[in-house]
């Protein structure tokens, strides 16, 4: 059976409505959608869905059923620390974020990071949400901004787990024994990898160095790797 195009619709309420413009043009020149055409809405901030039929193209009038409870919302706690880098790999980041089942990310400034690059935080959340309607997800994880590295290890908790290509253990073995329900950090280095200092932080703080290939991968790919190794082991 083919998936209902799918819509992020804040906040979600059953009933006759009229929908804000832009999601209306979505719906009909992205999507081309005409009255009676049924699709499911999603409110991302509450976890819920409800099945719609648009009434009318322009202006966008749609019946909304009763919300439910979204079918596919993260059930594991699985934070991303990943060292900030340049250009459009947050993007790339937070859409593996989206789709692999993060339930919330931190980009946090290192040593290797860019200097003086600040997040776009009204792009990564359109980011996102575009990610959540085209995978299924009925939730988003939560941004929690461009962080200092000492900030965001403080603050983690669960099974801590760093990227090093070089580390005698793999991610997969790391899993293996972690009861499925635990939370896990995964804290991924810049372009560059993290520094010695930090890397010492780290340690301290009780991560636990593990690898994802004999290769040395890129940042983002590093990323994307990691939180899919978690998702398949889910």
């Amino acid at each position: 059976m083919a998936q209902l195009p799918r819509a992020p619709l804040s906040p979600l309420g059953a009933g006759e409505q009229q929908l804000p413009r832009e999601l209306g043009g979505y719906l009909v020149r992205v999507l081309r959608l005409r009255a009676g055409d049924t699709f499911l809405l999603f409110d991302p901030e509450a976890g819920t869905e409800a099945d719609a039929e648009l009434l009318r193209d322009i202006p966008a009038i749609v019946r909304v059923g009763e919300p439910r409870p979204a079918a596919r919302v993260t059930r594991r706690e699985l934070v991303l620390l990943q060292g900030f880098a340049k250009g459009d790999k947050p993007e790339q980041v937070l859409r593996a974020a989206v789709a692999l089942g993060a339930s919330s990310v931190a980009f946090v400034r290192t040593e290797r990071s860019v200097a003086g690059a600040e997040l776009r935080h009204e792009r990564l959340r359109a980011v996102m949400l575009d990610a959540a309607r085209q995978c299924g997800r009925g939730d988003l994880p939560t941004l929690l901004g461009l962080v200092e590295l000492t900030e965001a290890v403080g603050a983690a908790r669960g099974l801590l787990l760093h990227m090093d290509p070089n580390a005698p253990e793999s991610l997969v073995d790391a899993l293996r024994t972690a009861p499925r329900d635990r939370a896990i950090t995964l804290a991924v280095g810049p372009e560059g990898g993290f520094a010695a200092a930090e890397v010492a932080a780290l340690v301290a703080a009780g991560f636990v160095a593990v690898r994802l290939a004999p290769f040395v991968l890129r940042t983002e790919l590093a990323a994307v790797a990691a939180l899919s190794v978690v998702a398949a082991h889910e």
